[in-house]
């Protein structure tokens, strides 16, 4: 059995920090950014190919559901960035200032940032509703319906007990 104490345990102990708390953070975060970026090129070239190639009444709806869509994943990529960086960027401090870490002298500010930030990446998983409620005409029509007290299954379920 390893003491708490240890050299082992503290290294060990730093060593998943950084995978978890970094490398692992901060891949997301690049990775979401990178494909975003390609996904809203692309789908932008595939929209003028596409009104180059074909001149049709519904053109102009097309380009709006396009544009609709770039805007959507756009906005929740933000959301994403927005709301995962502090906590990357809490759990990055500690290997550059040691005195961050939970265990020592900014230990409360530290405490305090992680709370904050981990209730940021928390609100993203509910602002995610949202921006699809808001962006998507589709989903929101579906999202109304089962909520609709007219809809047998959301009036199941609310006469469980």
């Amino acid at each position: 059995m390893v003491s708490l104490e240890s050299p082992l345990r503290y290294i060990t102990s730093r060593a998943l920090l950084a995978y978890y708390g970094t490398i692992l953070h901060f891949t997301a975060l690049i990775t979401v950014w990178i494909c975003t970026v390609f996904l809203a090129v692309d789908l932008k070239r595939k929209a003028h190919i596409k009104r180059d190639n074909f001149k049709i009444s519904h053109a102009q709806q097309d380009r709006h559901k396009e544009r609709s869509v770039i805007k959507t994943v756009v906005i929740l990529a933000v959301t994403y960035l927005a709301c995962s960086t502090p906590i990357a960027a809490t759990m990055l401090v500690p290997h550059f200032e040691p005195e961050f870490e939970s265990t020592r002298g900014l230990a409360r500010i530290s405490t305090i940032s992680h709370m904050i930030s981990g209730l940021l990446a928390q609100v993203n998983s509910s602002a995610n509703l949202f921006i699809y409620i808001y962006m998507g005409s589709k989903f929101r029509n579906t999202f109304l319906m089962l909520c609709s007290k007219r809809n047998p299954w959301a009036q199941s379920i609310a006469n469980l007990p």
